[in-house]
């Protein structure tokens, strides 16, 4: 308990940081923030198939990754493979070695291989997700299979151990050996079995294929009809090509399978038998090992994936509209001027062009729920099906990277590398502005619906969740307000602000507040949340410097738990050592003794 405990502290940070933001994602949060966790439906994509289980021995037995892939997820790069000769010795260990820590490996491996079956085993799934706490707030069921991985792992050491132990009688080694003949042909058998009966056991056809190849076929053909024979007969033809393919990986690795397991049954027999040493069977059966699990991965990683690291940015693909973009943003002052959208892909999960500048897309796995809120609610009108106009506007949406003209931007570049059109938005509200009015709405829903509304104008009105302890000055012809970015950086950000009357600066910067803290002039000020995502401080009439930083308590005190924890464990090592280095020094008590009581008496 100790140890586990020692464990945990050593690991404080980042730990503390991620429960800490939990609360603000949409693995923990709901509509706005409040409590919440992720959608069943969601968090159980990428479920592990009941029947591709399979991969763990027979590695492509669902068609690897890409193309060839039939199974029940969206899509996959590669299959969870451990090997035949890992399941073996882990299969001996469970079987034959009745130790604690082998059932308890054992059960807890079970468990995890439920779990990644996900919404394919709802009975306990569905009851872990509503009533243990934090599992709903992990999603893709398969990652339990590289837990699971590791427990096989360590179960086959186990295994190794088991028959390589010196018996303790005969009858115990007869045991052990009988142990490994069952084991050793009940594993050739299921793998020949698998490899002899595949057609009758596998379809290899993914659900509805064939109606995914005729609506690929209809869009890229919009004159034919998905009902047209020659249509229906070309899908039937490319899936049954597909079927052989997979058929044939099936085969060809369910034979490297049974390879492996012949070759470690050899192994195992003539070590029992005596003709092998101990050492020779465990360096051989590492051996095979590493042998069969290095050629499976190298299918998925190897040197033709290898990038220098001096040439990384050549595999990100820099455009003339990209040049052209960053052209604008060093005329504006550089990063925190503006944002762009880039409709070159789906914005929720392109991520190339943040590498370039401050995009409103790209993917995260555990997106702040404000984010979230923001693409389901404001980015696409739902009345309409277009971009939400006040949703580009206030996250300071300058550019637009589209395939054509959209309604009330202009066009400033075209590309010619790739036929894509960056439009100005002239509506785009600077990075920082003041306002002069607010409106208080406290439920979340209401902001919403009101930001969607055609006479909300974000460039004067806020909407806050509470009032202002102050009132604010409205805007008109004669104020005087100016907004001077001094610093952008990821830690910190730093305005010069002046205004003629107090009002409320609203920052076109996301409402996090677990971290990020203000100070007006040097003196602490309070970050309010304004428009339903955004940043606002009150700000008093004058000249002022604002500056953010983002210092979140849990990273502080983690870093320090951590220190201290990693500091007291490898001490108390350093210490322990000591204290044996100086008891071996130490002569045995009465041993001086005797050895002057030797020499008088010589």
């Amino acid at each position: 308990v100790l140890g586990s405990v020692l464990a945990l502290l050593m690991v404080a940070q980042p730990y503390l940081a991620n429960l800490e933001y939990k609360a603000y994602s949409i693995r923990g949060a709901g509509l706005g923030g409040g409590e919440g966790a992720l959608d069943w439906s969601y968090a159980m994509r990428w479920s592990q198939g009941v029947g591709e289980l399979v991969t763990l021995l027979i590695a492509d037995a669902y068609g690897g990754g890409g193309g060839l892939y039939w199974g029940p997820k969206p899509f996959t790069a590669g299959p969870h493979y451990v090997g035949g000769v890992v399941l073996l010795l882990a299969v001996l260990a469970l079987w034959r070695l009745p130790r604690r820590e082998v059932w308890g490996l054992g059960i807890g491996g079970a468990f995890m291989l439920l779990f990644s079956l996900g919404e394919h085993l709802p009975l306990l799934n569905r009851f872990m997700f509503d009533v243990f706490p934090l599992f709903d707030a992990f999603r893709v069921p398969e990652t339990w299979l590289s837990a699971v991985a590791f427990v096989l792992a360590v179960l086959g050491g186990f295994g190794l151990y088991y028959v390589s132990r010196p018996a303790e009688s005969p009858d115990e080694a007869a045991a052990t050996t009988r142990s490994v003949y069952v084991a050793a042909g009940a594993a050739v058998g299921l793998v020949l079995g698998l490899v002899l009966f595949k057609g009758v056991l596998f379809d290899f056809e993914r659900p509805g294929e064939v109606q995914q190849v005729i609506q690929q076929v209809v869009q890229q053909q919009p004159e034919l009809s998905p009902d047209d024979p020659r249509v229906v007969q070309f899908a039937r033809q490319e899936v049954a090509g597909r079927q052989a393919a997979r058929a044939e990986q099936f085969t060809a690795d369910g034979w490297r399978t049974l390879l492996f397991l012949v070759l470690a049954a050899g192994l195992l027999i003539l070590y029992r038998r005596g003709l092998v040493p101990a050492w020779a069977l465990q360096m051989g059966l590492v051996l095979l090992v590493v042998i069969d699990l290095w050629g499976v991965g190298r299918r998925y990683l190897n040197e033709d994936r290898l990038v220098r690291a001096d040439r990384i940015e050549q595999q990100i693909p820099t455009y003339d509209f990209d040049r052209f973009i960053l052209s604008r943003r060093e005329e504006a002052g550089g990063p925190g001027h503006f944002r762009v959208l880039s409709l070159e892909g789906d914005p929720t999960v392109t991520a190339r062009p943040s590498y370039h500048y401050e995009s409103l897309g790209g993917y995260h796995g555990a997106k702040l729920r404000l984010i979230q809120d923001y693409y389901d609610h404001l980015f696409i009108d739902p009345n309409t099906g277009s971009l939400g106009e006040n949703a580009l506007d206030l996250l300071n949406t300058r550019y637009v990277v589209a395939r054509g003209p959209i309604p009330g931007m202009n066009p400033v570049y075209r590309s010619e590398q790739t036929g894509l059109v960056v439009l100005e938005n002239p509506d785009a509200l600077p990075r920082a502005f003041f306002v002069g009015e607010v409106e208080v709405i406290p439920e979340d829903e209401a902001v919403l619906e009101r930001l969607r509304q055609a006479d909300f104008d974000p460039a004067r009105t806020a909407i806050l969740h509470e009032p202002l302890a102050a009132p604010v000055t409205p805007l008109d012809s004669t104020s005087v307000t100016e907004v001077e970015l001094l610093a952008y950086g990821p830690r910190e950000i730093r305005w010069r602000v002046q205004t003629d009357a107090p009002r409320l600066l609203v920052l076109s910067e996301i409402y996090y507040p677990a971290g990020w803290h203000a100070a007006l002039d040097g003196e602490p000020v309070p970050i309010l949340r304004a428009d339903y995502l955004l940043r606002a401080v009150p700000i008093p009439a004058g000249e002022h410097t604002l500056t953010m930083r983002f210092d979140p308590r849990s990273h502080t005190l983690g870093v320090w738990i951590s220190a201290v924890s990693t500091a007291v464990v490898y001490g108390g090592v350093v210490v322990l050592l000591g204290l044996a280095w100086y008891r071996r020094r130490e002569p045995e008590p009465g041993a001086a003794g005797e050895g002057s009581e030797a020499a008088e008496a010589g």
